[in-house]
């Protein structure tokens, strides 16, 4: 039996890549609450700046987050593809436990890919802002694979999935006459 790209790429990261500084680092890459106090720096930074406008941003950067979390989920429901740390294969998990929910796409990679990209549109004249977004979202994404929680597919699909969103959602903001008043 041959194995898939997939699955292949899934071992290199999740076994052949391992050692002891990724295996610290990567839990707490991909833990959400890693990166909550640079959320709340990162809006008041925008408020500051933008003022009534920030309120828009932020809230159109939370609606990015919050439809490609809703699009994951529901495709989620029509692949029913199960984790790699719940098929009963040779995997290192490095965190508490396997979620019960299903695989592709992975969440983490769309939320973060749909606030990379929306993000990146908004602040384009920061020349670096977009390569230090790309690359937080795609360490996030990868850390997913190294923990032992998505197939490398899941996290390709769901930076795909989140970007589209994100891009969707800064086309909403430039294009409508209601965000451009404040």
């Amino acid at each position: 039996m041959t194995a898939s790209l997939d699955h292949i790429l899934f071992h290199f990261i999740n076994q052949d890549c391992a050692n002891p500084a990724l295996d610290a680092i990567c839990p707490i890459l991909r833990n959400k609450n890693t990166w909550l106090p640079f959320y709340i720096i990162g809006g008041l930074w925008i408020l500051y700046k933008y003022k009534w406008q920030g309120l828009w941003i932020i809230a159109l950067a939370g609606l990015a987050i919050l439809v490609s979390d809703q699009s994951s989920n529901l495709i989620k429901h029509l692949v029913h593809r199960i984790r790699p740390c719940a098929t009963g294969e040779q995997v290192r998990l490095l965190v508490d436990h396997c979620s019960d929910s299903f695989s592709f796409t992975s969440s983490h990679a769309a939320n973060h890919f749909a606030l990379a990209v929306f993000l990146s549109f908004i602040f384009y004249r920061y020349r670096w802002i977009t390569p230090m977004l790309l690359v937080w979202a795609s360490l996030i994404a990868l850390s997913q694979v190294y923990v032992g929680l998505h197939y490398p597919a899941d996290i390709a699909a769901g930076g795909v999935l989140g970007a589209s969103v994100g891009w969707c959602i800064y086309r909403l903001y430039f294009l409508s006459p209601i965000f451009r008043v404040l």
